[in-house]
């Protein structure tokens, strides 16, 4: 049953954990992405914080566009379509999964993790994107703009690191909003994949023992929360939700009590359902397989 939690004046919140309910309550009518920042000063901080995920000309970045908008629909069909050319965008960042498959394997990195996940990110979009320490940092302040308490969220804005950081992500992803998502916040969870896949191969044998696409399977990650909002009071199952209630669904906690299917990490076959749903699992299983094949090369 989702925690439900009600202080008059401060916040009105539902945590939802369980993967059945999870999906009812994502694809509930009643249930929007859009937030009106009602419901108490808990509830209007969250939606302040989303809001700033906009473009230069004000188009909402993709993973914050509501089911109703018109636009919504389009611009998911479209980037699907871009990204279900896997064998292609593999090819394209062969590179960057050969270098990833080295940190994998355990040999020394000439750079971070991060900064490599996020031009093989980017690359999937602009063939030349470059990534640096410096765009990478402006994805972790994003990040961190996202989970910050009321005093480090303050200093984030009223220091200039906010801005800053949305304007150098902007700049790398020359207006492309989808993008921007991808390479400041989507690729976080592919950065926690790989750190993932690291531990596994080091262990034992692991790497020579484990398939590519169990590998993949067990380091795969969601987002530990998405953010909704119940437009109308209902009830959805056994959940009562009240109007103006901030939702926010556990996705990583859910997907861990199905971990058996890759496609929920993804929101596979509902209305928002990530248009990378695929190529992701398909990315891990090769960096995996470059680290074997690093591996048997030097053994």
């Amino acid at each position: 049953m989702a925690l439900i939690m009600t202080i008059p004046g401060l916040v009105r919140l539902a945590l939802v954990r369980k993967p059945d309910e999870l999906l009812r309550v994502n694809d509930a009518a009643t249930v929007t992405r859009s937030l009106s920042g009602r419901g108490g000063l808990f509830n209007r901080s969250v939606a302040a914080k989303l809001a700033v995920f906009r473009g230069p000309d004000g188009d909402i970045w993709p993973a914050f566009r509501d089911r109703h908008d018109p636009l919504r629909a389009a611009h998911q069909a479209s980037l699907e379509s871009a990204l279900s050319k896997i064998d292609a965008l593999l090819q394209q960042i062969a590179p960057e999964i050969a270098e990833l498959g080295d940190y994998v394997g355990g040999r020394r990195a000439h750079r971070s993790k991060g900064v490599v996940v996020q031009q093989a990110v980017g690359r999937l979009f602009f063939p030349d994107y470059v990534a640096s320490e410096e765009s990478y940092a402006a994805a972790r302040t994003l990040q961190a703009w996202l989970s910050a308490w009321p005093l480090r969220a303050a200093w984030l804005r009223h220091s200039g690191a906010l801005k800053a950081a949305l304007d150098r992500i902007q700049a790398a992803s020359r207006g492309d909003i989808a993008c921007a998502h991808a390479t400041a916040l989507a690729m976080d969870n592919i950065v926690k994949s790989i750190e993932l896949m690291r531990e596994l191969a080091l262990h034992g044998d692991n790497l020579a023992k484990i398939e590519p696409k169990d590998a993949s399977l067990r380091t795969l990650r969601a987002p530990a929360r998405v953010v909704r909002e119940a437009r109308d009071g209902d009830f959805i199952g056994l959940i009562r939700l009240r109007s103006r209630t901030l939702v926010l669904l556990a996705v990583e906690n859910a997907r861990q009590q199905r971990a058996s299917d890759p496609g929920f990490a993804f929101f596979a076959g509902a209305w928002n359902q990530c248009p990378a749903h695929s190529l992701v699992p398909a990315l891990l299983s090769n960096v995996w397989q470059a680290a074997r094949t690093r591996a048997t090369a030097g053994a």
